[in-house]
């Protein structure tokens, strides 16, 4: 049996693999029509979702999934669902419900920002609120303002009040204790926050 205190041994490995598998799944957004994007993305979190539930139910396979993916798993994904599916769940349902012009700067908040956080607060001294490092947050607003600027530069979208109080908002998100994962709560809160700052014309 696998035990859970093996998996996750690479946690700088998981979180190159969140930012990569985040940032390219957002982006592909900007390379192919719409239509397909949503097929592609509602397919492939149904998908993960029936792996997910599937291998629980299967003892040798949950067993043979976890040892291939032991490096990029948190201990609690041996028995529950991953925060792949919980991400394309929330890629889904905010370019669903908010359109690109929102869904693709917190998607990218969460693809870079949460990773980041994650590495510089599990390395600061420092406070902890709820387990986690109010270090890491100001770092994840940091590195959203990065790639928000990079994305400007690019040509796709412009600075706002709305956006850089939805980077703050974001981490903050993250930092709570919410129950479920952070890469569903973050992207679909601040989605709704911006769509709400927009309206108010921020």
């Amino acid at each position: 049996m696998i035990r859970p205190e093996g998996i996750g041994a690479t946690p700088v490995g998981r979180r190159v693999f969140h930012l990569v598998a985040a940032s390219f799944t957002t982006l592909l957004a900007l390379a192919i029509p719409e239509h397909a994007y949503m097929t592609i993305v509602g397919g492939g979190a149904l998908l993960s979702l029936a792996v997910d539930v599937g291998r629980q139910r299967v003892g040798p396979i949950n067993r043979a999934y976890v040892g291939i993916f032991r490096s990029i798993l948190k201990p609690s994904e041996s028995t529950d669902i991953t925060g792949a599916t919980y991400l394309l769940f929330a890629i889904f349902f905010a370019f669903y419900f908010f359109g690109p012009e929102i869904a693709i700067p917190v998607l990218m908040f969460v693809a870079v920002g949460d990773p980041v956080a994650a590495l510089v607060g599990t390395r600061c001294p420092g406070p902890r609120l709820w387990g986690k490092s109010p270090i890491g947050s100001l770092a994840f607003v940091v590195a959203s303002m990065a790639v928000w600027a990079i994305l400007v530069a690019a040509g796709f979208g412009s600075w706002s009040v709305a956006v850089v109080v939805t980077a703050v908002l974001a981490a903050a998100v993250e930092l709570a204790p919410f129950p479920l994962d952070d890469n569903l709560t973050v992207p679909l809160i601040a989605g709704g926050f911006m769509m709400l700052a927009r309206v108010a014309g921020w």
